[in-house]
């Protein structure tokens, strides 16, 4: 009995998969290291630790779904629209988890940028850095109105801005990465 063959979609949805355990265990070593130094306060580390492992248990799970052999590729383009989804939850509450406009965790909306760049869709790159940009602007104007002092109104809505232009900027490379070569 011949084997049979994993869709091209299937194959990206399981190395998408294997890499976001690298980056969510970077994340966790990330976490260590500054607990070990006393940089996180305790409250913070079990914030980023649950993060950590909720996004753990999802990725495990869209990971098993990634194996399974459906007859279409609409779960798998489901499990990566999943996992992006939940790469910008993640990014966003480390956002605010780390005070908002002065995160140093912005770099974190990259992931789910490129990670949309495997379904070669203009619209879902498009759409993921438009949920980038809206779910670090939440996450920034909620600790600035929440911490209210800790900065200015103008530096605020200047990061803003600034980080929601880099998104789109990232997003735009990414596009001219996917853009099918017979296209050009």
């Amino acid at each position: 009995m011949a084997k049979k063959q994993t869709s091209s979609m299937q194959a990206m949805a399981a190395k998408i998969t294997n890499v976001h355990f690298l980056y969510i265990a970077a994340y966790m070593v990330s976490i260590v290291v500054f607990d070990s130094w006393n940089l996180l306060a305790h409250e913070a580390v079990v914030d980023f630790w649950t993060a950590a492992g909720v996004m753990l248990i999802l990725n495990t799970l869209l990971w098993y779904l990634s194996r399974y052999r459906f007859t279409t590729d609409t779960a798998y383009r489901f499990t990566i629209l999943a996992l992006i989804v939940a790469d910008i939850i993640f990014a966003s509450f480390t956002v605010y988890w780390e005070r908002g406009l002065a995160s140093s965790s912005v770099i974190l909306f990259a992931v789910p940028i490129v990670t949309a760049a495997v379904l070669r869709s203009r619209n879902t790159v498009l759409a993921t850095a438009t949920l980038c940009a809206a779910g670090y602007s939440i996450a920034a104007v909620r600790y600035f109105y929440q911490h209210y002092g800790e900065s200015f109104r103008v530096e605020l809505y200047g990061e803003i801005g600034l980080y929601s232009a880099v998104f789109f900027i990232l997003a735009a490379l990414v596009l001219i990465l996917i853009k099918p070569a017979d296209s050009r």
